[in-house]
């Protein structure tokens, strides 16, 4: 009987290990080599694409522009008519005061001096002469209120039609500034989606060798200016602000361009919005922002000349309220 020996000779076991460990070390090379070609090409792919994106996406800002500019202009125009609406209701009201007065004292007069009709002449009077000359005293008198109190019901109509036209004015003005709001913070929202494109683009394109680099476009020099200021807050109300008002209305826009809209002088039961002297910052949602704007006013209340600020407290959850002293 013959046994098989377990054991092969060393040669004959290598010999077709070596083979296929040569083997595979061959198709290694040429599989490595298409596979970081491969990778290389799309590398270069996804930067161009990343590139055209950024492009595309600040041709939709840019087009936009026109949309912003067309929405400022009208709420420029529906401002300027709610502040001439503000001064003709003051006007007004100044003419329905006077003349309020005026009849008063008429009534007054005519109250302390008895009744002015004929008939109440006659019994007063104490001779013909005296009752002709209080006749004709009374008939003046009763002209005169009669004429003051057609004034009074003529001008208070009319501060009740301007009134209207206010409110009509103001409620316009407050729809432009919400529309001009809206797409501002819509364009500012995209050019935040802009920036993050165009750092990536440039990440991605540092770290490509010069040969793959220059196969790439780049963003064009329209797409990187995109990504500038969208225009200034909008604002409302600016006519007839104070001097201390309006240096801390420049201060908020140069510094918070986070900032939704500023309002200024409107009709209020307080004096402090119709004097001119106080701003609503509005930032809708933003409470950081709202707490970073309402410390830094405070800071610097002296060089403001800043008398108090209203945050966080009802009705100012979406503004911070300034007034100046």
């Amino acid at each position: 009987m013959k046994f098989q020996s377990p054991f092969v000779p060393k040669s004959v076991a290598y010999k077709p290990v070596v083979g296929v460990i040569v083997g595979f070390a061959a198709l290694s090379v040429v599989w490595g080599g298409a596979a970081y070609a491969e990778t290389d090409q799309d590398r270069v792919a996804n930067v161009n694409e990343m590139a055209r994106q950024a492009e595309q996406l600040s041709e939709t800002i840019l087009n936009a522009q026109p949309d912003l500019d067309k929405k400022r202009k009208l709420l420029s125009a529906a401002d300027q008519k709610y502040t001439d609406d503000l001064a003709a209701l003051d006007a007004t009201s100044a003419q329905l005061a006077t003349y309020q007065r005026t009849a008063d004292k008429m009534v007054a007069a005519v109250y302390m001096g008895g009744r002015t009709d004929g008939f109440s002449a006659m019994l007063t009077a104490g001779s013909p002469t005296s009752m002709i000359d209080k006749l004709v005293v009374q008939r003046a008198m009763g002209t005169q209120i009669s004429g003051q109190m057609q004034s009074l019901r003529r001008v208070n109509q009319e501060a009740q039609d301007i009134e209207a036209a206010s409110a009509k004015s103001a409620a316009d003005a407050k729809s432009a500034v919400d529309a001009a709001v809206a797409l501002r913070a819509d364009l500012q929202n995209q050019q935040t989606q802009l920036r993050a494109k165009l750092a990536a683009v440039n990440a991605s394109y540092a770290m490509l060798p010069p040969a793959q680099q220059a196969m790439v476009t780049p963003p064009s020099a329209k797409a990187v200016a995109a990504v500038g200021p969208v225009g200034p807050i909008p604002t409302v109300g600016m006519g007839g602000l104070v001097p201390k008002s309006r240096v801390i209305l420049d201060y908020i826009q140069a510094t918070y361009p986070g900032v939704k809209s500023i309002g200024g002088v409107r009709a209020d039961s307080l004096p402090d919005h119709p004097s001119g002297r106080a701003l609503d910052i509005m930032i809708g949602s933003d409470m950081a922002l709202g707490d970073a704007i309402n410390a830094d006013l405070k800071s610097q209340a002296a060089r403001f000349g800043i008398d108090y600020t209203m945050w966080r407290v009802a009705a100012h959850f979406d503004h911070v309220h300034v007034t100046v002293s």
